[in-house]
Parts: C-alpha cells; structure tokens; sequence
C-alpha cells in the first residue's frame, strides 16, 4: 500500500433463498430474499491525487475491467459529481470475488466505494441517502451500504434488517466452471407470475432461521443448463450439510455447515471445484 492510501474491505453476500415474484411495468421482477454477508472480500485502496480525475487500477487472482465501465469508477464519480469534490481519487481494486457468481462483488465494491469516499471527505452522508444514491449503480449495491443480515425486496432495495445470529455457521462455497449472467436467468421469468408466496413464514424469524423454508428459484433453471448444479447439491447433501442452495442467480452453490470439521469433509470430496469455506459476516 501507498503511503497516505487507505484501504477498505468489500464483502461478498450469499442469497438464503430467492423468490422471483410480480412483473413490473419496468420489466423488471420484483423479488423476495434474505442476502447474508460473508467474509470472502475484495481490497480497494484509495489515495487522494492533485490531478482532479479518477484513477481506476485493478489485479488479483480475478480479471475485471478497469475502465470506465467499472463500478467502482462510477461509484466514486456519482459521488465527486454530487457532492462537489475537487480533488482526485486514485482507486486500486484487489479482485478475488468470482464474477457471474451470484456474490454480489460488482456491488459491493461500489457500495464499499461510496462508504469509503463518504468517510475520506468527512461527507456525513447519511446511509439511507448512500442506499438511494447505491440504487442508481444497481439493485443490489443498496444491500451492502449496512450489509449483514437483511431482507430484500422490490428490485432488491427495499431492505429490511434481520435480528438473527448465524454466526456459528460455516459455508462452503463452490464455484462451478461456468458463469451465469443475470439477465439471461431472469429471460426465463418474463410472464407475471402467480404470486402465492407467504414473507410472513420469513418475517417471524428471531433467534433462528428455519432452513426448510429456503428455496431459489433459479436453480431449477441453472441445473437444467448446467448439470454439474446437481452434482454438486448432491455431494453436499451427502456430507452433512444442514442447507444446500444457488446463490442469486448463480453460478456458486453453497452448503450451510454446523462446524468447520463437517464443511472441511465436504470439501476434500470436492477437490474438482474451487472451493472456500467462509463465516457470516457482521458488522461492528
């Protein structure tokens, strides 16, 4: 690290179930899920610069665009436009977030560059103004402005916190060889769909989640593209996980572990894959 840069943690989220719900007039489904944060992160840096513009680098064991299209540049210029800031910002992402994986990455680094810029310029933005400014870099960048645990509805920017402590679990991600684009998931949802889903069930949720209830509506849709899904719920199954699922819209799939010894079985029986196994991540 540079001197006078600072860095920044940007987590990834899984997704414990995700109904796909109404049609809306935007096209655009609405939805219903509960994102869970987790420990696996990228690294951004940022340093102030003289030149007055927006510096974007990037490494890591992940390639990812480092131009304009990036959302971390786009993050800190919605922010340095709104806000009037003169000085430049030189931003250097450390990708080891999978991409086209359902975690959340892209999102995350932008929420973790508005968060960032809000404290290096003593902005005192606000959160519930960093979610609607997030809202406008993607649906799910609100999420990750206060992370943790929390329901999400509507596009994914109507959240609610959830009081629930999980943090004894561990979770073994697996990333299968492919990646899988949202909006070709979400081509299979293109109808109004019958809307018998019940949040209450997921509302009433205290001291503990009750992991029957979890199902994600694009799995049926990835594994009939992409068998190698089952072969993988199955293992997990079979090696004591407690819930299996998608994450998002793909394509990592998770198990949901009672101790680390169990999550570590799991994944000597997976050594064709690239595995991690993570925590829950709260914040302070």
């Amino acid at each position: 690290m540079s001197p006078n840069s600072i860095s920044f943690k940007s987590f990834s989220k899984v997704n414990l179930g995700l109904k796909i719900l109404d049609l809306l007039p935007d096209n655009y489904h609405s939805i219903f899920t509960i994102m869970q944060e987790i420990d696996l992160h990228d690294t951004i840096n940022f340093k102030k610069n003289l030149e007055k513009k927006i510096n974007f680098s990037t490494d890591g064991t992940i390639i990812v665009p480092n131009d304009k299209t990036n959302l971390c540049y786009k993050a800190a210029k919605l922010i340095l436009e709104n806000y009037k800031i003169s000085s430049g910002m030189n931003i250097h992402l450390t990708k080891n977030i999978p991409i086209g994986a359902g975690l959340g990455g892209g999102s995350s680094n932008a929420a973790t560059v508005l968060l960032a810029l809000n404290d290096i310029f003593n902005l005192k933005i606000k959160n519930r103004e960093l979610e609607l400014l997030a809202m406008e870099l993607g649906c799910d960048v609100p999420f990750f402005i206060n992370g943790g645990t929390q329901i999400a509805e509507g596009k994914g920017e109507i959240l609610t916190p959830l009081n629930i402590n999980i943090s004894q679990y561990y979770f073994l991600l697996v990333f299968p060889s492919f990646q899988v684009s949202t909006k070709w998931a979400y081509s299979f949802f293109k109808k109004d769909l019958p809307n018998t889903f019940d949040s209450h069930k997921f509302r009433s949720f205290q001291a503990s989640l009750d992991w029957k209830l979890f199902e994600n509506d694009f799995e049926n849709i990835i594994k009939s593209t992409y068998p190698e899904v089952v072969e993988i719920r199955r293992i997990l199954e079979m090696n004591s996980s407690i819930f299996v699922s998608l994450s998002g819209s793909g394509s990592t799939m998770f198990g949901v572990f009672e101790d680390f010894l169990k999550a570590d079985s799991a994944y000597q029986r997976l050594q064709n894959y690239h595995c991690c196994i993570v925590k829950p991540h709260k914040r302070n």
